[in-house]
């Protein structure tokens, strides 16, 4: 029993040695230049400094109540923004509502294949993303002085007043949403009025600014190493679909990549090099991505958890840790042109298990990802209408 006790003694005074070590060599780490908060959490000026490109608003839902949280490069505390018309149950049946449209959108595909013309619902639409416009958004723009009326840009950015009518993509704001649990599934972009009676700006999210999605506020910091992709080295990988990924066939795969290639083509880039994958393995792309600034998917993507990830050749997937241990530069655009890929795990909602934020980790300064399944009709379209524009869509 002594030697018990003893031996329990000595491990205890051994824990507290190895404690007492590990602070003064983390007191001497954080005496070097550059490295003084090392291990320690992110202090809020910290924080706030990702807000360099536009707002950044974290949408928390809980049983009692939901918020927003405004975070500004120049405002030094949090803007908390209530939202009393919106409760944990209303976004959760948000949520299974979503499902049926995308269901009901799923059947009409199947059947315009066997020449059936389907028309949309869009009563139903317009009642579902008119209360994310009145209960999420309208708030969180009347925090930031939008005003509805004059639509001005908001007071807390360095922009002129330009009416949204006379913006240009480039010149319109950013607002960069970080969505928790059930909003992490809900189309915040599209918030808005459609009724023909709002035919007017002034009623819909993008009428006042780029909205974008972000998993965490740190993944909008300025990297030390982040440098500017020069005009004239742009290094495109355009994947396509593999015809051993023991899946479907998606004919919009061969004029999507045409359309990249035809901006490509019409790029005043001095220097640009297409690396296509041939074979499409995961050991090629991987080797690929790592010579590429601007790398794009068009094949099928799965949603899976931690096994999530784009459908490779023999049946294989880039999957997200796959996608996490790559070692490149940070800056450029990834463009995943393939299914589910910012959809997210229900099981998870707190935590960024999709295929756009394992991109957004990986070290790409943007990501174009789908929230849901997308026809193969209309990607290569979105594609081409996207390269045409600068990549002025992109979120994440």
């Amino acid at each position: 029993m002594h030697r018990a006790t003893q031996t329990l003694q000595q491990e205890a005074d051994r824990h507290r040695t190895l404690a007492i070590e590990r602070d003064k060599l983390l007191q001497e780490i954080r005496r070097l230049p550059g490295f003084e908060r090392f291990l320690l959490p992110k202090d809020f000026s910290q924080l706030r400094a990702s807000a360099h490109s536009g707002p950044i608003v974290i949408l928390n839902a809980a049983e009692r109540r939901c918020d927003a949280l405004i975070v500004l490069a120049d405002v030094d505390h949090v803007i908390h923004v209530p939202l009393p018309h919106f409760t944990l149950k209303r976004a959760a049946d948000h949520q299974i509502l979503l499902k049926t449209f995308l269901r009901q959108a799923h059947a009409i595909r199947s059947d315009e294949r066997y020449g059936e013309i389907i028309t949309w619902d869009r009563g139903s639409w317009e009642t579902f993303l008119a209360p994310l416009w009145n209960g999420i958004v309208k708030p969180v723009l009347d925090a930031l002085a939008f005003s509805v009326r004059d639509l001005t840009l908001p007071r807390f950015t360095a922009h002129s007043l330009i009416e949204v009518s006379k913006q240009s993509p480039g010149d319109m704001s950013r607002i960069f949403w970080c969505p928790t649990g059930p909003f992490v599934f809900l189309p915040i972009h599209a918030a808005g009025f459609y009724d023909s009676q709002y035919s007017l700006p002034g009623h819909k999210v993008f009428d006042f600014a780029v909205s974008s999605y972000v998993p965490t506020l740190s993944i909008l910091a300025r990297s030390p190493t982040l440098h500017a992709v020069p005009n004239d080295d742009l290094r495109l990988l355009a994947v396509r679909q593999p015809p051993s990924d023991g899946l479907g066939q998606l004919p919009g795969v061969t004029p999507e990549i045409a359309y990249i290639k035809d901006v490509i083509r019409d790029s005043p880039s001095a220097h640009t090099t297409i690396l296509e994958s041939s074979l499409g393995t995961v050991e090629e792309v991987l080797g690929l991505m790592k010579e590429a600034n601007w790398v794009h998917f068009a094949c099928h993507g799965i949603q899976d958890g931690v096994d999530s990830g784009l459908c490779l050749a023999d049946k294989r997937r880039l999957t997200l840790r796959d996608m996490l241990s790559l070692s490149r530069p940070h800056g450029g655009l990834a463009f995943l042109s393939a299914c589910q890929t910012a959809t997210g795990d229900e099981d998870l909602t707190d935590e960024a298990v999709h295929i756009a934020a394992a991109m957004l980790f990986a070290g790409y300064g943007g990501v174009v990802g789908t929230m849901w399944s997308i026809s193969d009709r209309i990607a290569p379209v979105v594609a081409r209408d996207a390269g045409s524009s600068g990549g002025s869509t992109r979120v994440a």
